[in-house]
């Protein structure tokens, strides 16, 4: 069983592992931008069955082992490891995801679902996810488009409750903005 866990590991999800939430563990797993905190680095782990079919020469890397990367992805475990750190993630996610279904509550026209879990969520659009993505700019706030008319929101983990706040207020004011256009009546 091989997972890819190169965007929601390393507490993403509010688990070190996003399969931690199911209780089921792979074989083999690959994990990438979280371990490196930004700086480009990735990992493949293995259990120590499925580890033994890579051989030398049947698994290769091209900066294996880099001194920069795995210093940069040792500082990164020192803090997300650091006691207490992934259970705040969680603890501020479900704070996010929260007021992100109040936020649908107060615009049903423009926002049809909350998607995802810890800080990696989505809000499923009913208009186009492209005007909710330029509204939001236009409100100071960068989000991004996803397939099936979603816009991404990916927080940092060390997002704190403040900045969930000023995000809300600004997600609230774009589905605002959103809404009002759809009231306006089309240019001749």
């Amino acid at each position: 069983l091989i997972f890819d866990e190169i965007q929601t590991g390393v507490g993403r999800t509010g688990k070190f592992f996003a399969h931690e939430h199911y209780g089921v563990t792979p074989d083999i797993m690959s994990i990438a931008k979280g371990i490196g905190g930004g700086f480009p680095m990735g990992a493949c782990l293995a259990t120590e069955e499925a580890a033994s079919g890579m051989t030398l020469g049947t698994h290769g890397t091209t900066f294996g082992g880099n001194p920069l990367a795995m210093a940069v992805g040792n500082a990164v475990l020192d803090v997300v490891l650091a006691p207490g750190f992934i259970e705040n993630v969680g603890r501020i996610a479900l704070r996010l995801k929260q007021s992100l279904a109040e936020l649908k509550d107060r615009h049903p026209g423009v926002i049809e679902e909350i998607r995802g879990e810890g800080l990696m969520l989505g809000l499923k659009l009913h208009t186009p996810n492209t005007d909710f993505v330029n509204e939001a700019r236009a409100q100071g706030l960068l989000v991004v488009g996803a397939g099936d008319n979603v816009v991404r929101l990916l927080p940092p983990l060390i997002v704190t409750e403040a900045d969930v706040a000023e995000a809300v207020s600004r997600l609230d004011k774009t589905a605002g903005a959103i809404e009002a256009s759809l009231k306006r009546p089309a240019a001749e």
